[in-house]
């Protein structure tokens, strides 16, 4: 599908993305319990990538791919509606990596690897941020129009409910350059529970790409843990199949 025709598929999606943080300052209650106030706005950010997308288009040109995408990848597990229980039917894969039975291909600072596991999911520990500069970056993998969410599950221990994880994306403009966006402020108790559904935003540029990708990574860092408290991270899934 060439730049044309793939403009019309991602005007619909960034309709759908500017619609969408309309609601987060209102905090709008939802089926699975989540609060789309931990949410941020990238509307504008989007904007200004179609912009670029549509300069793109005028010029009969293709995206340029830098270092992000050639270490992306593209290998997803098939989808399954992990998070049905809380009234989310979408079928989810774990990101590469996300399953943290191999942080190899990770960045990791001040971050520990916990034996204790959600107790939804398959697996064998989590990722536990105790320090105030403790940060984690997923592998790159790829994302196209098929993959428009985020999603994972965590826990706060030992805190006052005001230590956040701030969720950003980090993603490739059209020159190849390596940027990053927060997409989410996310805030949760004591017990494992999953978080938010996130909107990804930036795999709109996946239209612009020869290859029908775009290479994305996650970035979490936690901010505002008291002494003693732990922000707990575990499972990382992407919706494949445009379910919404």
């Amino acid at each position: 599908m060439g730049i044309t025709l793939r403009r019309t598929a991602v005007l619909c999606f960034l309709g759908l993305a500017v619609l969408l943080p309309a609601t987060v300052g209102a905090g709008v209650a939802r089926a699975d319990g989540g609060d789309d106030s931990q949410l941020v706005d990238i509307s504008k950010q989007l904007g200004g990538l179609q912009k670029k997308l549509d300069d793109l288009q005028a010029h009969g040109r293709w995206a340029r791919q830098g270092k992000l995408a050639e270490a992306a990848d593209c290998g997803f597990d098939d989808p399954a509606a992990v998070f049905a229980p809380w009234g989310d039917a979408a079928g989810y894969s774990l990101i590469p990596g996300g399953g943290l039975d191999d942080l190899s291909a990770w960045s990791l600072k001040n971050v520990d690897f916990s034996g204790e596991h959600d107790p939804f999911t398959l697996g064998s520990g989590s990722l536990a941020f105790s320090k105030g500069d403790s940060e984690a970056v997923t592998p790159a993998m790829c994302v196209s129009l098929d993959n428009p969410t985020l999603r994972l599950f965590l826990a706060d221990r030992g805190g006052n409910g005001k230590a956040q994880l701030e969720v950003k994306v980090l993603y490739e403009d059209t020159d190849g350059h390596t940027h990053n966006l927060t997409i989410a402020r996310l805030k949760v108790g004591d017990a494992w529970q999953p978080s938010v559904v996130i909107p990804i935003g930036v795999n709109m540029l996946s239209v612009a790409s020869v290859s029908g990708w775009t290479p994305v990574a996650f970035d979490f860092k936690v901010h505002g843990l008291q002494k003693g408290e732990t922000f707990a991270l575990d499972g990382i899934y992407v919706d494949p199949s445009w379910s919404r």
